[in-house]
């Protein structure tokens, strides 16, 4: 079975735009100028909403109905100013800077969610390690749905996860859409992981009754904690906004808040109901371990003063780049936190915290400075 993650925004481009377009029929020649092109708007105007900002533009009915949209953010593009992807998808320069373009970028990425993950709720449980990452782009997803004898035109999938077993061995195979924002690519690989997790951790029993929508909203809230922990207010309101879920995800959020992720993880494994109710969260708590059963923790921490640093899994011991994503403002993916030319970060280092600046960034380098020691030192990305 696949578990695809998709945006409740079906064709985000045209249909998110006119969706929310609205027009001014008393509108002045030249009291509005467009937002898209800059000149100043003789005929009807139209409100567009950038699904990005969440602000509203005004528009000229030419951008609007004469310029290819931008498959992130749902505007026009003026014309010279659009970044083509090779399944036939638009950016505008805005989104292009920040989209992850590169395969091996994406990979890379991925491999630093799934640090994360371990690092943030290492005191609850772990993420499975038997997953393979793919990348998939607009002509993939219509291979992957289509439907013989009917035209089908693809939804806004950002990812799925499936997992297949090979000679006795189970393995999740996982897709990323390309040409996604870098916190709406964490968010998702967060997601698919949390997936995998249900598959590795919830009895088939359980699984067959938990509803279709918890699961998401459990994987949803996943990948929200995760951009909660990185600061990304603009990614955990899309995770709000986006109503794939059918507001499963609120619900899950709001009863972590209030009795506390290992609860969550426990109505997953046990719980007796199939889905959580907003106006009942108290059900959370409702579970019913089958006898004999013992319940899954993961093992007590090594004091990390006795602990070899290589044992606890959310210790890097080396400054590690893990991908370039390279446009008009390229950023260095590093020990998993994103990093723009001069940009500061702290990144865990051996058990403490050690603040870097990244001072240059190349096509397959990078160089960054140590701000403690004073010194510096090149990063290469791994050699394929």
């Amino acid at each position: 079975m696949i578990s695809p993650m998709i945006m409740s925004d079906f064709l985000r481009g045209w249909l998110l735009a006119f969706l929310t377009a609205g027009f001014l029929w008393s509108a002045r020649a030249g009291q509005y100028t467009c937002a898209v092109c800059g000149e100043p708007i003789t005929g009807t105007a139209y409100f567009m909403t950038d699904g990005v900002t969440g602000q509203q533009e005004l528009v000229c009915s030419n951008c609007a109905f004469n310029l290819p949209r931008c498959f992130l953010c749902g505007l026009p593009i003026k014309k010279g100013d659009e970044v083509q992807l090779p399944d036939g998808r638009y950016l505008c320069a805005r989104d292009a800077k920040t989209a992850v373009m590169d395969a091996d970028s994406a990979r890379g990425i991925c491999a630093a969610v799934k640090d994360d993950l371990d690092g943030q709720f290492s005191r609850f449980t772990s993420f499975p390690t038997n997953v393979d990452v793919t990348v998939i782009d607009r002509i993939d997803v219509d291979s992957m749905f289509n439907s013989t004898g009917h035209d089908f035109e693809s939804p806004d999938l950002l990812g799925c996860i499936e997992p297949v077993t090979t000679n006795g061995e189970k393995r999740y195979h996982m897709s990323l859409m390309i040409g996604l924002p870098l916190a709406e690519l964490k968010e998702t690989c967060a997601h698919e992981y949390s997936h995998a997790w249900v598959g590795e951790n919830v009895s088939p029993e359980r699984h067959a009754r938990i509803d279709r929508d918890s699961e998401e909203g459990f994987c949803e809230m996943m990948g929200y904690l995760l951009m909660d922990a990185q600061g990304e207010e603009a990614e955990k309101r899309r995770v709000l906004a986006n109503f794939y879920t059918r507001g499963q995800v609120q619900v899950f959020i709001a009863a972590e808040q209030r009795y506390g992720f290992e609860d969550i993880l426990d109505w997953m494994r046990y719980g007796v109901t199939s889905r959580l109710d907003q106006e009942h969260l108290d059900e959370v708590r409702d579970i019913q371990i089958p006898a004999g059963t013992i319940p899954a923790r993961p093992a007590p921490a090594i004091p990390l003063a006795s602990a070899p640093a290589q044992s606890v899994a959310s210790q890097a011991t080396a400054i590690n780049l893990q991908g370039i994503i390279w446009g008009g403002s390229p950023v260095a993916i590093i020990n998993g936190h994103s990093f723009f030319l001069n940009d500061v970060n702290d990144i865990r280092l051996g058990g403490t915290n050690v603040a870097i600046r990244c001072e240059a960034i190349e096509p397959r380098r990078v160089r960054v400075q140590n701000l403690a020691s004073g010194k510096s030192q090149e990063l290469e990305l791994p050699k394929n």
